[in-house]
């Protein structure tokens, strides 16, 4: 039974197919047992079966009752009218359980030689210590522990090891699987499933030439030598990538993981673009691989979603924007947000679970936009505001190593003992940006700007550097009150360093004042 939460607290108990109905009914807004780093695995995963369910049954309608909802998820896998393929254990290992594979004969099973005694053993959280986040210490979990970390394992897991290969969206094994979506405002977990879930039929419904295929890659018996061809494959696929197999003990339950000579999906030489609703794409510019030349899924770094790479994201110039991060005419006007997140994944370790959400504040105007461009239009004003703000950091830098010399006549910006005392102060100054970024202006200014291509109007842009300015003084004015110098010097360095970034910032405001 798996636990939910609905938007007065209440907590109530499911099976799999009841929880499919409360997210329908719009009724579960939060899982009780969900982990953070498990949150969009779990929606992308209930997303996507619900999706594939109402699409093969010709339904546009979202069912809230548990038994439509278990006739609809076993009707997705006939080769198991009694919902094997559903229960978390199945003791009969020729059959599929839930995102387990069966085996192709009984002498596979020999291969399931990693014992998993922890749900959090199996999951795919890696640290590089063990008091990041304690290891193997959810000793009394119950099943619906294990559901949510085998659901995060199998549709998020990258490269670990021989054997031990990830999954085929996202580009490359240290890669990340990040979402990108447009999300109500209210109703937790069932809002943002209800708009995802119509908006993936509604598509479906207006493209009858989708790909069809394998919906569900774990009711396929594997061995671990063969892969599955993409083109083979649902576009809304919902994957795994490891051999692994629950069972019933003492204790409660047990994992047993066994490795592969292969990747389950044959997906090298994709890069990650395999349609996936929530992943954004871009073009690959690394030459010497197969995938050069071609769009790839965008994987953050370990800084996360800061304003210039939330602005990358939205540009539509730089970035391709996945399904469900665009307005639909049948979204609200008011009441979204984009939401980003990416557990971020590299070498043999976490790098940290990163997530944004911006409130789209188009409260004025923004009706009159045509649902399809919106998101254009804010990627616009996003990179137009986001490259002031680089600009802004680039000529306070040179004032702040101006002040860190001492004064002189000229800046010597290839010094690196000032640049080293300066980056704490160039970082606060775009932290402080971050914190701004899309604050009610940058909504604003998206209202003003339109579908107008001329751009961003000049009477927002100047009041954007006007801020820009005013904040780097503050922060010049920061460091200049800790910067270690003697009486004389230091009246000489805060002029001279105020001096060149009043005169940066004038000529810089004189740009858009015209």
């Amino acid at each position: 039974m798996i636990g939910w939460r609905d938007g007065d607290g209440g907590l109530h108990r499911d099976s799999l197919f009841g929880v499919f109905a409360a997210l329908a009914r719009g009724d579960a807004w939060s899982f009780a047992a969900l982990r953070p780093h498990q949150r969009e695995p779990w929606h992308a995963f209930t997303v996507q079966v619900a999706a594939l369910a109402l699409i093969r049954a010709g339904r546009d309608d979202l069912p809230g009752d548990e038994a439509t909802w278990r006739d609809l998820l076993i009707a997705l896998t006939p080769g198991q009218p009694d919902g094997e393929a559903w229960a978390l254990v199945v003791d009969d290992w020729s059959r599929p359980a839930l995102l387990q594979p069966p085996l192709v004969g009984d002498a596979n099973r020999a291969d399931y030689k990693s014992r998993l005694a922890t749900p959090d053993a199996l999951d795919m959280l890696v640290t590089s210590r063990n008091h990041d986040v304690k290891q193997e210490r959810m000793a009394a979990a119950g099943e619906e522990e294990w559901l949510f970390a085998l659901v995060t394992l199998q549709t998020t897991e990258g490269f670990l090891g021989a054997g031990n290969y990830g999954i085929s969206r996202m580009n490359g094994g240290f890669a990340t699987r990040m979402s990108l979506g447009v999300r109500p405002s209210g109703g937790g977990a069932a809002g943002a499933f209800r708009r995802d879930v119509r908006r993936l039929v509604a598509d479906a419904r207006h493209r009858p030439d989708r790909r069809t295929g394998i919906g569900l890659v774990w009711v396929e018996p594997w061995d671990g030598t063969r892969s599955l061809a993409f083109d083979d494959l649902d576009e809304l696929y919902v994957e795994i990538c490891r051999r692994v197999r629950l069972r019933h003990v003492a204790e409660g339950v047990e994992g047993l993981a066994a490795g592969s000579k292969v990747a389950r999906v044959a997906g090298d030489a994709l890069g990650g673009n395999t349609g996936d609703p929530w992943a954004p794409t871009v073009i690959d510019t690394k030459k010497g691989r197969d995938t050069f030349g071609k769009p790839i899924s965008v994987s953050p770094g370990a800084n996360g979603f800061g304003y210039r790479q939330m602005a990358r994201l939205l540009d539509p110039r730089k970035v391709t924007a996945p399904l469900l991060a665009h307005l639909h005419e049948d979204d609200d006007v008011s009441g979204l947000a984009f939401v980003a997140s990416a557990l971020v994944r590299g070498q043999g370790k976490t790098e940290g679970l990163h997530r944004r959400r911006i409130l789209d504040s188009r409260t004025e105007g923004g009706g009159q936009f045509d649902p399809v461009k919106v998101l254009d239009v804010i990627g616009h004003v996003a990179s137009v505001r986001a490259d002031d703000g680089y600009e802004a950091g680039r000529r306070l830098r040179r004032a702040l190593i101006l002040m860190m010399q001492g004064g002189p006549d000229q800046a010597r910006l290839d010094d690196d003992s000032a640049g080293r005392k300066v980056d704490p102060w160039v970082k606060r100054f775009d932290a402080i940006i971050d914190r701004r970024f899309f604050g009610d202006d940058f909504w604003t200014a998206v209202a003003a700007t339109g579908e107008d291509e001329s751009g961003v109007p000049d009477d927002h842009r100047l009041a954007w550097r006007q801020r820009l300015r005013a904040l780097a003084g503050d922060v010049f004015t920061e460091a200049a009150a800790a910067a270690p110098r003697t009486a004389m010097r230091r009246v000489r360095a805060i002029a001279r360093g105020r001096s060149m970034l009043d005169g940066q910032m004038t000529n810089w405001l004189k740009e858009v004042a015209a």
